[in-house]
């Protein structure tokens, strides 16, 4: 991205209200997330000797950890940020 690109952008979300922020951080923030589980995804997938069932259940099982184990319900900042400072990463 150039310069004038990240300076829109960074003018643009100085302009948001507190909620408009927040909401455009979290959308951003899911969105790496979900490309994140898709690249897990597709290298399980290229991997030779893992079955479709295994992917499918480490999948699930990423589920379990991040809503179980992690207390993650949803993809946000905030849930993030206080993991980060509790030093629970």
């Amino acid at each position: 991205m150039n310069p004038i690109a990240r300076r829109k952008i960074r003018q643009h979300m100085q302009s948001c209200s507190d909620k408009t922020f927040w909401d455009n951080m979290n959308f951003i923030h899911n969105q790496a997330y979900q490309l994140a589980i898709k690249h897990v995804h597709e290298a399980m997938e290229c991997m030779p000797g893992i079955t479709k069932k295994q992917v499918e259940a480490v999948m699930q099982k990423t589920v379990e950890i991040r809503e179980n184990w992690d207390g993650l319900h949803e993809i946000e900042v905030e849930a993030s940020i206080d993991r980060i400072i509790t030093g629970q990463h």
